[in-house]
């Protein structure tokens, strides 16, 4: 299992010393809603933090994953529960991996459900 498949799977475990023993020690985390974490501890305590607050990842399916030079890319779709309202995720990940671990880890996930364009914007 690479990294960054075991990092999803501590998500979906609640398993912060899994979700640890992948980081190294000076990674950069970046959510997709812009939270900036700087160090493996820093990515123990939000974790910790959310998983305190009621956050749940039920279920976690990879589409399609790639790996080459160290950089590992994954597209995804996650089942979550945050702030009591269960709701359908689907983003992409990017991880930059040495030596095993993630020394850096950019999320991207859609605002909305995703739908054809039909020649109007949508607020």
């Amino acid at each position: 299992m690479n990294p960054l498949r075991a990092y999803l799977d501590a998500w979906l475990c609640r398993d912060v010393s899994a979700a640890r023993a992948v980081l190294d020690d000076g990674c950069v985390v970046i959510d997709s809603h812009g939270v900036v974490l700087r160090g493996a501890d820093a990515v123990v305590d939000w974790l910790r933090g959310w998983i305190r607050a009621g956050g749940m990842v039920h279920t976690v399916e990879i589409a399609e994953e790639s790996e080459s030079d160290g950089v590992i890319t994954a597209q995804w779709a996650l089942e979550v529960t945050w702030q009591g309202v269960r709701a359908q995720v689907e983003g992409r990940s990017v991880a930059h991996v040495r030596d095993g671990l993630i020394t850096y880890l950019r999320e991207y996930t859609t605002s909305g459900p995703l739908g054809d364009w039909d020649g109007t914007w949508q607020s």
